[in-house]
């Protein structure tokens, strides 16, 4: 089989398993960079010939320049594509790929006082800096990934029980997410102004000021703005950034590793367990300032 109907076919896999299209893109991405590096050095090879093009396209990937993150990337799109193929039999051998190690980039989450920071540089008086500061409180407060924040519907607002229904991943999994008192009256108070924009047609809990909903792109150009706003040096505030200051947050407070799995849906403990380490070193360096036993 020639390896542009493989990618084909591995994507219409995909696709019908019920994939979100943000995991289409990425596998689209990745695998498929293989395939046009391929096709642009040899033509449409047969699949079977793949095995000898993997060094070549993870060197050529190295000497371009591009970051271990992203070789990385490259790597695990690869590696599912490469199972499929072995699994469906369009190779005679398994396909081996080198190891590509991923640089562990540290996560820079915000402080308290940060945050307050950032909650406070939105003008409320308007439609639009109520619904952005909301939006940016849940976030923090919840740890929602952006398409998930994007997809909550007004009828997955319980205000009075303080939770959320959230979708998520291959199948659109459902779990619950609390959120605390001060979130609980941010909506209370989001909800009733944007009944005076919200079109009947559109159930999503943050929309325009045309009555549309706020699409993932528009809230990551809103985080644009708001980083120019509010500089922070060595921080990058984005939603993926508030996921992570949730998270650490929650497990220097007290909470549990695993009901913090539930809560940001995760299917393994390892990224919860990395926020446990990140916790634990930050009480080192506190130790190490304020203990008692540096000045006995």
């Amino acid at each position: 089989m020639r390896i542009s109907k493989a990618l084909e076919l591995f994507l219409a896999e995909k696709k019908i398993s019920g994939f979100t299209q943000k995991t289409l893109d990425f596998y689209h991405d990745s695998a498929g960079a293989l395939v046009r590096f391929v096709q642009e050095a040899e033509g449409d090879v047969e699949a079977d010939a793949l095995q000898e093009w993997i060094a070549p396209f993870f060197l050529a990937a190295q000497e371009r320049g591009t970051t271990s993150t992203t070789r990385h990337t490259y790597w695990r799109g690869i590696k599912t594509f490469t199972r499929f193929l072995d699994a469906e039999g369009y190779t005679q051998k398994a396909i081996r790929l080198p190891k590509v190690a991923s640089s562990q980039t540290a996560v820079r989450p915000l402080s308290t006082d940060q945050i307050r920071a950032v909650l406070g540089a939105f003008d409320t008086s308007t439609f639009r800096g109520l619904r952005n500061q909301t939006l940016v409180r849940l976030l923090f407060d919840t740890g929602l990934r952006l398409q998930e924040a994007c997809g909550v519907t007004t009828l997955d607002v319980d205000l009075h029980e303080g939770y959320l229904l959230v979708r998520h991943g291959k199948g659109q999994k459902e779990r619950s997410v609390p959120f605390g008192k001060k979130t609980r009256k941010a909506l209370w108070a989001y909800l009733k102004q944007r009944e005076r924009y919200a079109r009947p047609q559109y159930k999503e809990l943050f929309i325009t000021e045309e009555g549309t909903p706020f699409s993932a792109r528009g809230v990551q150009m809103m985080f644009k703005r708001l980083r120019k706003r509010v500089q922070m040096e060595g921080i990058r505030l984005s939603p993926h950034t508030a996921r992570h200051s949730f998270a650490l947050h929650y497990i220097e407070a007290g909470g549990d590793p695993f009901s913090l799995q539930r809560i940001l849906g995760h299917t393994t403990q390892a990224m919860t367990a990395r926020y446990v380490n990140m916790a634990r070193s930050n009480v080192k360096s506190q130790h190490e300032k304020f203990s008692v036993g540096n000045d006995i």
